[in-house]
């Protein structure tokens, strides 16, 4: 198992939406939309580019070191998907996941009014 899993199962037991690792920092969690500092250590950018390498797809790295930038899919055993962009910064690699809900919220569930889900069904 990768070692970045912790942090995704983190992110999944506290129901956040985005992590968000950057080299010289601690990493971040958003909860109920409020960017929220995880009790780690700072992340330095060897340390973060490991983490980070161990679950990119091989074939897209090439891609990342001549761009700086990289987006793809991963999906987390017993956890589910997430959708992660790694990218450079001034002080090294950095990296934002998001969760991927496994089911499509309801208007219901999001507590929306229903006249929305009229909208949405309208050809124009």
């Amino acid at each position: 198992m990768a070692q970045i899993n912790a942090f995704f199962d983190m992110l999944h037991q506290y129901g956040g939406s985005d992590l968000h690792l950057t080299s010289g920092s601690q990493p971040l969690m958003r909860l109920r939309g409020q960017l929220t500092r995880i009790k780690y250590k700072v992340l330095e950018h060897e340390e973060l580019k490991t983490l980070l390498y161990e679950i990119a797809p091989q074939r897209l790295l090439a891609v990342f070191e001549e761009t700086g930038d990289l987006d793809f899919a991963y999906a987390a055993p017993g956890l589910g998907r997430l959708r992660c962009n790694y990218f450079r910064q001034e002080r090294g690699v950095a990296a934002a996941f998001r969760a991927i809900p496994e089911t499509v919220p309801t208007l219901s569930d999001l507590a929306l009014p229903d006249i929305l889900g009229e909208l949405a069904m309208r050809p124009k």
